[in-house]
C-alpha cells in the first residue's frame, strides 16, 4: 500500500515550482471564469480537467508511483493541452480584460503542462531528467534504525570512507539496519575493487535502501549483498 509523503514533494524542487505556478494559473483561471459566468463552456471543463490533473500528478509523486502511471499523466495532460490551445484562442483575441485574464491563466498552465511533458515522459537515463533528478534535495526520516550510533557504531557496523565531490564521507553501513526505501538503478555502477564496501548493480536492478541522506546510499541487493551506493545513480520508488 502506498502511503502519501508530502515531504516527497517538497524534495524535489522542480516539481515543487512548477505545482505552485500551475496553481496561480488555475486560481486566476478560475477567478477569472467566475466573472464571465458559462460564455465559453469549454474553459470550465478545462478548469476541473487540471484540477484532476494537478491532483494526480501530485499524489503520483508524494506515493513515489510515477512510473505505474506515468503513461496515464502523460496521456491527461495531452488531452489537456488540447483543450487549453482552443480555450486560449477563444478567449486571447478580445480586448475584455476578464477574457485577457482568462487566457493568462491557461497560457501559465500550458507552461507547466509542457513542463511536465517532460518531467513525466522523458527517460531515466536521459539528460533532461538527469539534470532535473539532480536537484532533488535528500530527504531524511526519524525512523529508529538508521544504522548510526551516537557515541558509537553498533556491533557488526563497519565505518567506510568514500569519496564524493572531491570531499570525504563517512559513510556507515550496517547489515542489520531497517531497509524503510527501495530504489531503482538509473545507470549500471562498477563498484571501486579496491574498496569491499562499495555495492556494483546494473541499470534497472531495484535496491532497497536504509536512509536517502547524503551523497552514498546504504543498500541492499536482492541476493542479500550490502553496500553503500552514490545516490545519484539512483531514483527513490
Amino acid at each position: 500500500m502506498a502511503f502519501i509523503d508530502i515531504n516527497l514533494v517538497l524534495a524535489q524542487p522542480f516539481f515543487l515550482c512548477s505545482l505552485v505556478f500551475i496553481v496561480i494559473g488555475w486560481i486566476i483561471t478560475f477567478i477569472s471564469a467566475c466573472t464571465i459566468g458559462a460564455y465559453i463552456h469549454l474553459v470550465w471543463v478545462d478548469i476541473f480537467y487540471n484540477l484532476f490533473i494537478i491532483l494526480g500528478a501530485t499524489l503520483a509523486v508524494a506515493t513515489q508511483s510515477v512510473h505505474n502511471y506515468r503513461l496515464a499523466l502523460l496521456t491527461f495532460i495531452g488531452g489537456s493541452l488540447t483543450l487549453i490551445f482552443i480555450s486560449i484562442e477563444g478567449t486571447i483575441n478580445t480586448s475584455i480584460p476578464r477574457f485577457s485574464a482568462v487566457a493568462a491563466g491557461l497560457i501559465f498552465q500550458s507552461l507547466v503542462l509542457i513542463f511536465w511533458v517532460i518531467y513525466f515522459g522523458a527517460e531515466e537515463d536521459s539528460l533532461a531528467l538527469r539534470t532535473i533528478n539532480g536537484f532533488t534535495i535528500p530527504r531524511a526520516h526519524g525512523a529508529a534504525g538508521t544504522g548510526g550510533v551516537a557515541g558509537g557504531a553498533p556491533n557488526g557496523v563497519i565505518s567506510a570512507t568514500q569519496p564524493q565531490d572531491n570531499n570525504l564521507s563517512s559513510v556507515v553501513v550496517a547489515g542489520s539496519s531497517d531497509y524503510a526505501y527501495k530504489a531503482r538503478a538509473l545507470y549500471s555502477y562498477e563498484a571501486n575493487p579496491e574498496d569491499a564496501n562499495e555495492l556494483g548493480f546494473v541499470k534497472g536492478e531495484v535496491l532497497d535502501i536504509v536512509d536517502n541522506k547524503g551523497k552514498w546510499w546504504q543498500a541492499r541487493k536482492q541476493d542479500g549483498t550490502v553496500g553503500i551506493a552514490p545516490s545519484n545513480y539512483l531514483q527513490l520508488i
